[in-house]
């Protein structure tokens, strides 16, 4: 573990965590909960392991971890390993255009989950990540995902970054 990357990359959990409760007239956005409930366990140049607890707000039907929950906490969380250290380009995390996730196996409410993110290379136009999702108590492997982030920093103009 980077101590420096461990504390650039929580204080950017914490700016979104921020920026993600907000809410206006329309209530919260979509994201809302996960930088809030995700913990940073560990972090170096260009990886970053999460502690994420699932809630039922998380789960389908049966009680287990949602197919749709699960490429939501990868979509975030992979943009959060972007930030385990200063970069020239992805200033403003960027915006999907792939995400791919391989359900290998089911997870239950209540369970801890560690989601293990790799930044695999960072150009001026894309970033590609991996994740691996695993339980906590048990290591086995609950999905692994790919996900392709476009540069959205020449249409952010001059505004403030997130």
């Amino acid at each position: 573990m980077a101590p420096q990357h461990v504390a650039h990359l929580k204080e950017w959990m914490e700016q979104m965590n921020k920026f993600a409760n907000r809410a206006d007239e329309d209530g919260h956005l979509f994201s809302h909960d996960c930088f809030g409930r995700s913990t940073v366990v560990d972090a170096d140049e260009d990886s970053a392991v999460f502690e994420y607890t699932i809630q039922k707000s998380d789960c389908n039907f049966s009680n287990n971890f949602h197919g749709g929950a699960i490429a939501t906490l990868v979509d975030n969380l992979t943009t959060a390993a972007l930030f385990t250290r200063e970069r020239k380009h992805f200033q403003f995390a960027g915006v999907s255009t792939d995400l791919h996730v391989a359900y290998v196996s089911g997870a239950a409410l209540g369970s801890t989950v560690l989601v293990e993110c790799r930044v695999h290379k960072v150009g001026a136009g894309l970033a590609n990540t991996t994740a691996v999702l695993k339980d906590k108590e048990t290591g086995r492997v609950l999905a692994t995902a790919s996900h392709t982030k476009f540069n959205t920093d020449s249409r952010m103009g001059g505004g403030s970054k997130l």
